[in-house]
């Protein structure tokens, strides 16, 4: 796995070795970014990579100008492989060691323009997660979500692109900032 485009474009990232994870190709990483790189800019986002695994979303923003980067996986061994991938690009990010519940409690009070959820195929995390965020009104007004699912997911979505087994749901909720 590697940095697809920006100013660490090349760079290999570390990612984790266990059956439970599912890094993200690098092929269908570059098709998500093709889109998102005509719905929002990504230099200067503030960016949210929940279910982070080894980081790559949330690091591939980094490259192309993100300004804020917070991670967040359950897993302790992708938690220490992200901060390793972000020492190894010079990102200064959070990364939080939390249930994605706890996670976005803890984020509460934050809004970003772009977040990523790539779950374990199997749950329902994804749902779940965008409910939070909604109801939390994370999501700047212009900002976007992208979902990663194997399901087919019964959400209103601007784009949805399929490679392979993952389904990619783009979901801008024009939401207003809070009061």
């Amino acid at each position: 796995m590697r940095i697809i485009a920006g100013s660490k474009r090349g760079k290999k990232l570390l990612q984790q070795s266990n059956p439970t994870t599912r890094p993200t190709t690098d092929r269908v990483r570059e098709n998500v970014f093709n889109v998102l790189s005509n719905l929002i800019e990504i230099k200067d986002a503030r960016v949210l990579d929940l279910f982070a695994g080894s980081g790559g979303y949330g690091l591939e923003c980094y490259s192309r100008g993100a300004k804020e980067i917070v991670f967040c996986d359950a897993d302790k061994q992708a938690c220490e492989i992200i901060k390793k991938n972000c020492k190894a690009i010079g990102c200064d990010a959070l990364v939080l060691n939390l249930d994605f519940r706890q996670a976005l409690e803890k984020l509460k009070s934050k809004q970003f323009d772009i977040v990523f959820l790539d779950p374990p195929y199997e749950s329902d995390f994804a749902l779940e997660a965008l409910g939070i965020i909604t109801e939390q009104r994370m999501l700047f007004e212009d900002g976007i979500i992208i979902i990663e699912s194997e399901k087919e997911l019964q959400i209103r979505a601007s784009r949805i692109k399929t490679y392979g087994r993952a389904r990619l749901y783009f979901v801008a909720l024009n939401l207003q900032p809070p009061q």
